[in-house]
């Protein structure tokens, strides 16, 4: 299987697992992250997802020897498909997201970091906008996703130099909110969803909806959403869990949903 689910308690953890082509992803490796990520969310009992990678990288970007095919304009599209689907799937987990990059994470693996919720690095880890190396343009919202964290003009020159980012870079850039050992990344990761997964994930999901759009559209539209959401949230468990412990001076002990 070349993506992996496993559950660790409320955690769900997402591998892209080929790693002797250090993750390059194919079409049907595409479809099988989206299909991982669907799973993800339907489950109740997960709480938290972690998404990285096996081995030394988390993903090279697309599968080269795939690409060498030379698709024709339906096969193309179809192949992109699979690639839009992969990122509305994962922007679609209500649950908090951590990716974990394990190491390089080059063109449309650069861009499935950026559907993460939070991002962590393992010391040497890199991330490359590698497209125009292929004469590709972005793919998997690339695009989209990096100029709403580093402004229009910061992502054109990523994507127009395939500028390379070294971890510490892409600290300072906002990209990445830790940096560790590679031995201990994935435990960074874990414990942090964990910890994640214990909090209101109900206000967590309106949350992050209401975060995507903030980003498009105008001010009264997404207060109208706002509305709605904070609405839903009022109604929730977590809300009476949150405001009794407040009243009864202890931590919350969050049910869900």
């Amino acid at each position: 299987m070349s993506v992996t689910f496993e559950r660790d308690g409320a955690v769900a953890v997402i591998t892209l697992n080929k790693p002797d082509k250090l993750n390059a992803l194919d079409h049907t490796m595409r479809a099988e992250l989206a299909e991982r990520a669907a799973q993800a969310q339907a489950d109740p009992a997960v709480r938290a997802v972690v998404l990285t990678g096996a081995g030394r990288a988390f993903c090279a970007g697309g599968d080269i020897t795939a690409m060498n095919e030379r698709p024709d304009p339906a096969q193309a599209r179809t192949w992109m498909r699979s690639a839009t689907d992969c990122t509305l799937a994962l922007l679609a987990v209500e649950k908090p997201l951590i990716v974990a990059i394990n190491g390089v994470a080059a063109g449309v693996g650069f861009s499935i970091t950026l559907t993460g919720d939070v991002r962590l690095a393992a010391e040497g880890s890199r991330m490359i906008a590698s497209f125009a190396n292929v004469g590709l343009v972005p793919d998997g919202g690339g695009l989209w996703l990096l100029s709403r964290m580093v402004g229009l003009h910061r992502a054109k020159e990523m994507f127009l130099f395939a500028e390379t980012l070294e971890a510490t870079r892409a600290e300072q850039l906002g990209l990445v909110r830790d940096i560790h050992p590679p031995a201990e990344l994935l435990p960074a990761a874990m414990a942090m969803a964990h910890g994640l997964a214990a909090g209101p994930t109900r206000a967590f999901g309106l949350g992050k909806a209401l975060a995507h759009r903030s980003v498009s559209g105008d001010l009264e539209t997404y207060l109208e959403l706002e509305l709605a959401h904070q609405t839903l949230a009022m109604g929730s468990a977590d809300h009476l869990e949150g405001i009794t412990a407040f009243l009864e001076k202890r931590a919350p002990r969050f049910p869900g949903r």
